[in-house]
């Protein structure tokens, strides 16, 4: 029988792929959310890593945008405390522009603190989550309108991978998941295009990894990926109860949260002697398990609340609201 279900499933594939138009991928994610990844270099601390640009509609028409990546990547170096101190701290984003039909490198310079000591950044309450943001809408807007010649892309609140998302979609161990970021600080020189990585779910994604608001994805895992946004990509196909799949219908892309940290395997420090007569320089090798840490997308729903902004919702219609919207054409009163 068992057999008999995976070559049904096999067979309605192959013809729903073959059905698809030319060129039509199914197994991928937008493409403004391939532009909404950046990277940051913040000159305060010397640190690098990657984030995204996540936007929450304010209003009809209007919304703001998020920079957002982890805190040990956004946050600068903490004040002594001198009062004299010149307290600035600025960061690089690297994005993209248009340059006539050609994508090139962008640079963007954001304050993350003033002299006087104002912070521009906000992380989580909890400081446990490694997650914080920046309000970035006037980097790239003027006049509330986008600058034309960037090329930007936006992660929308509602394709946030909520938990009752996860739960509606059965969305469970061992599904795909896409991750885009700069690992080893790989910046195309003539662009800032991310790098794609695949992997799967490791961790159950709707609950707590021992007892952090995180999940476990399996894939390659290497410096620079901190703050790099994880994917849930578009399938050709739609779960509608835990065993029944739906070959005549796509589940759509959804933002499952940004990555963290890695889980290492082994660690070990070796001294080695530079210069005779000089102290030894102490170096650590660390193999990794393949094995990414990831906060979830709740989390940074919640940085975002920090900013005072509230999310847009549209009005409630009231009972003669929804029937006059419902009453057919032949009945509206003569104009």
């Amino acid at each position: 029988m068992k057999k008999i279900v995976k070559i049904s499933i096999l067979f309605f594939t192959l013809i729903y792929l073959i059905l698809l138009p030319k060129g039509g991928n199914t197994m991928n994610i937008p493409e403004p959310w391939v532009f909404s990844a950046v990277y940051i270099s913040n000159l305060s601390t010397g640190k690098a890593g990657s984030g995204c640009l996540v936007s929450r509609k304010i209003s009809e028409g209007s919304s703001k945008v998020f920079l957002i990546s982890n805190k040990h990547v956004l946050i600068p170096k903490e004040l002594k405390g001198d009062e004299k101190e010149d307290k600035e701290a600025k960061a690089k984003v690297f994005l993209n522009r248009l340059e006539g039909d050609n994508i090139k490198l962008n640079e963007i310079e954001i304050l993350l603190r003033d002299k006087n000591g104002k912070e521009y950044w906000k992380s989580h309450s909890n400081n446990d989550i490694d997650v914080a943001a920046i309000d970035f809408t006037s980097y790239i807007s003027k006049d509330r309108t986008l600058i034309p010649e960037l090329k930007v892309g936006f992660i929308t609140e509602d394709r946030f991978a909520t938990k009752e998302k996860l739960e509606k979609e059965f969305v469970s161990v061992g599904d795909r998941v896409i991750v885009l970021g700069y690992p080893l600080n790989l910046v195309e020189g003539g662009h800032c295009i991310p790098i794609a990585r695949d992997g799967v779910i490791a961790s159950h994604p709707t609950y707590d990894f021992k007892g952090a608001r995180v999940i476990l994805i399996d894939a390659t895992m290497v410096r620079g990926s901190s703050g790099s946004p994880v994917f849930l990509p578009v399938l050709p196909y739609k779960w509608d109860s835990k065993d029944n799949m739906n070959l005549f219908s796509l589940t759509q892309a959804s933002f499952l949260g940004i990555v963290s940290a890695i889980v290492p395997d082994w660690s070990m420090e070796i001294r080695k002697t530079v210069s005779f007569g000089q102290e030894p320089q102490t170096v650590s090798v660390v193999d990794i398990a393949n094995l990414g840490i990831v906060f979830k997308a709740e989390t940074i729903k919640e940085v975002i609340d920090g900013f005072g902004v509230p999310a847009w919702e549209p009005p409630v219609q009231t009972k003669e609201e929804k029937q006059e919207v419902q009453t057919p054409e032949s009945q509206q009163p003569n104009q």
